[in-house]
């Protein structure tokens, strides 16, 4: 009983973390990176995935380079509704690259954010 129990459990939290697929620009810094996504300039995800931000350093041409990234992961956000941190689990890396002229227009505001070094 307890087995069935734990696998009921197990299945619900996978059904509600469902993967989604996100597009945005991605920095990576020295242990951690910064997305924003195109649909959502407002709110930084931190994405805390290794083979992410290899990928990054061999395709930026320069530290701190914007590229416009496609992901494959699930959002997990920690603290309370009121702040707390915004994170996203990388499962797969879709597409890394430049930016090209007019991706992403929403995120003109948000560019100075992703253009520091991280806090």
């Amino acid at each position: 009983m307890r087995v069935l129990t734990v696998v009921a459990i197990s299945a619900l939290l996978v059904a509600c973390h469902s993967p989604v697929e996100v597009s945005g620009l991605y920095v990576a810094y020295d242990d951690t990176g910064a997305l924003v996504r195109c649909d959502n300039p407002d709110t930084i995800l931190i994405a805390r995935d290794s083979a992410l931000a290899a990928t990054y350093r061999v395709v930026a041409t320069h530290p701190y380079e914007r590229m416009f990234v496609r992901l494959s992961g699930v959002r997990a956000d920690s603290g309370s509704i009121y702040g707390g941190s915004h994170h996203f689990l990388v499962q797969r890396v879709i597409e890394l690259r430049a930016r090209r002229v007019g991706e992403c227009p929403r995120l003109t505001s948000a560019v100075p954010l992703l253009s520091r070094a991280a806090p």
